[in-house]
């Protein structure tokens, strides 16, 4: 704490001077969101290890931040965020592959937990021509840089701070609630139970495009709290595309990823054939690799809205390592602006999302086996759907107020439970 008071004290000097006299030299941002979700009993012929409660149940989770930035140099930034996460999930986080609730950390045991879930250093590279104004953000101090140019990243972060970005769909606190839509599921980024971890990114930067190279440590076990520092065989490689059309009333965005993940991950099919019994896939836990790849669009119209839709694929050989047990994707839906009814800060939203598991991730559960959140003991395998929609009212621009319906079909891939209905509120203060 002492080296970032230092730096805080020392900004104002080290960017004086006339090149810099219009940067913004910090920015302290904070928020608070506390989260209650209830759904009500629902049909289910058996029920396992990883099975969602059949009864119902009522939880809420709650999340505080605090988030600094500071321009350290001509160029150089460095930024932190702190967090306090706790409350309860649904069955401890289990029974539901895109879970209901994205914004509560995977350990959900209903203990306050403190992360330092960022802390990294960005140097701007400024490549020449025309310039371009960075707004403010929670982790981002307004600017004007090169258009042109390369971003460096190095520290500890949260890879989808970075990648897979969408206007529409990528915020639990003030968009979708429910996993699939906030990210691409099938993408098992890197990352502690957190959500965070130490990772490199490089940035090219156009007017149009632009490329994103990201290496990220990985845990040292599913969903660990620990990274395994054995990085020659350990880490998760990223690499993204984007281009960008349109204006400002009517932008829209593509981007491709590829990611290979290396981990001491499991085997789905060597499990099964290895088993006597009920197959574990701990017991064939070893260092191999994953790969996939994923799509994500957004398209605005007037600012009164927008589209958005993403599309996520992996190999499904070797299991969940630290997202959600999903081995393929395809959501989509768009959002309302208040505007168009008189209250121009409130906005509704409406997805969907549908998820499938490959072959070998079917025959392991049907076999038995539980993987990350999910396992009923058995499976009658039918892609898992769910439906979201939900209303933030805005009375004041700090303060915003949601509620929010999920419906899901086939839970855990399984159609022998559910329906199951969700019904959330939402109070977020920034």
């Amino acid at each position: 704490m002492k080296i970032f008071l230092f730096l805080f004290l020392l900004a104002p000097l080290v960017v004086s001077g006339e090149e810099n006299t219009a940067a913004q030299l910090y920015a302290i941002h904070g928020q608070a969101t506390l989260l209650p979700q209830w759904h009500p009993a629902f049909p289910a012929a058996y029920s396992g290890y990883n099975s969602l409660n059949s009864d119902s149940e009522l939880d809420a989770s709650f999340s505080t931040s605090l988030f600094l930035g500071l321009l350290t140099w001509e160029g150089g930034y460095f930024y932190s965020t702190s967090e306090v996460t706790g409350g309860r999930a649904f069955s401890d986080l289990a029974g539901i592959a895109a879970f209901p609730n994205d914004d509560l950390s995977r350990t959900g045991d209903g203990n306050p937990v403190f992360n330092q879930a960022e802390v990294y250093f960005q140097q701007v590279i400024g490549l020449g021509g025309e310039k371009e104004t960075i707004d403010e953000e929670s982790t981002q101090l307004s600017a004007n840089w090169d258009i042109s140019r390369i971003v460096l990243t190095a520290g500890k972060f949260i890879q989808t701070d970075f990648l897979d970005g969408n206007d529409y769909a990528h915020d639990p606190r003030t968009q979708f609630m429910n996993l699939g839509l906030v990210d691409n599921a099938a993408w098992d980024f890197a990352s502690n139970v957190y959500g965070d971890t130490w990772a490199l990114l490089a940035e090219l930067n156009q007017k149009v495009w632009s490329l994103r190279l990201c290496s990220a440590m990985v845990a040292d076990a599913a969903i660990g709290e620990n990274l395994d520092g054995n990085i020659a065989q350990a880490r998760g490689d990223s690499l993204e595309l984007e281009w960008r059309y349109g204006d400002e009333n009517n932008a829209g965005k593509i981007s491709a990823l590829g990611y290979l993940n290396h981990a001491r991950m499991g085997n789905y099919r060597d499990a099964v054939e290895l088993s006597t019994g009920t197959p574990d896939i701990t017991l064939t836990r070893g260092y191999s690799q994953k790969y996939g790849v994923g799509i994500n669009w957004h398209q605005s119209f007037n600012q009164v809205g927008g589209l958005f839709a993403r599309l996520g694929w992996n190999d499904g050989q070797r299991e969940a390592w630290a997202q959600t047990s999903v081995d393929q994707t395809l959501s989509w839906g768009g959002t309302l602006k208040g505007g168009l009814w008189g209250r121009p800060d409130d906005q509704m939203g409406l997805g969907f999302v549908v998820s499938g598991l490959s072959a070998e991730h079917q025959a392991y559960l049907t076999a038995g086996g539980n993987d990350f959140g999910i396992g009923d003991g058995a499976l009658h395998y039918a892609p898992e759907g769910i439906a979201e929609l939900y209303y933030l009212y805005k009375p004041v621009s700090y303060l915003g107020l949601t509620l929010d319906l999920q419906f899901v079909a086939n839970p855990a891939f399984n159609q022998d439970r559910g329906p199951v209905f969700i019904t959330a509120g939402r109070i977020h203060i920034e």
